[in-house]
């Protein structure tokens, strides 16, 4: 059996937006959390938009098609709901929602331990424009110094 820590990264790739990498460690607690995670952006944090992860998939969801690197292809099964979906050797789901998509090309998803909690983050997001949040949770302007960060709300995984 391989280790975590000899696993390769992935590449997720979404349809119509281009594609972001994910980290062996971000695959390999997605699978642990259940096989399935859904990376979405809303309101709230220190900027203007919060990025949020879940364990749920909402019904519009944007499913990746998830590529090991050192292979040709993508791995495709058949999901509960009867429709193709896209599943890598890590036997996970990864799906982003639409507003989030076309800021993630290029982007670098990863699990470890930030600013002293354990979760998901977006290590790069080039194509969000200006200076990103040290907390690695918001994008956009400023929301204004009342704003908490999410952070000090200690925000993990959300389910939809």
């Amino acid at each position: 059996m391989e280790s975590i820590s000899a696993r390769q990264d992935m590449l997720a790739r979404i349809p119509g937006h281009g594609s972001f990498v994910v980290t062996s460690d971000a695959a390999a607690m997605a699978r642990i959390f259940g096989g399935l995670l859904h990376c979405y952006q809303g309101n709230g944090g220190c900027r203007k938009q919060g990025l949020y992860f879940s364990r749920t998939e909402p019904k519009k969801a944007l499913r990746c098609i998830l590529d090991d690197p050192g292979e040709e292809g993508s791995r495709r099964a058949r999901g509960p709901r009867g429709q193709d979906d896209f599943v890598g050797d890590e036997g996970i789901v990864i799906s982003v929602s639409h507003e989030l998509a076309p800021k993630l090309d290029g982007a670098t998803l990863d699990f470890g331990s930030y600013n002293k909690m354990e979760r998901f983050v977006w290590l790069t997001l080039p194509a969000v424009k200006g200076p990103a949040c040290t907390c690695l949770r918001s994008i956009g302007a400023p929301a204004g110094k009342r704003s908490p960060c999410l952070d000090d709300q200690g925000l993990g995984l959300r389910d939809l």
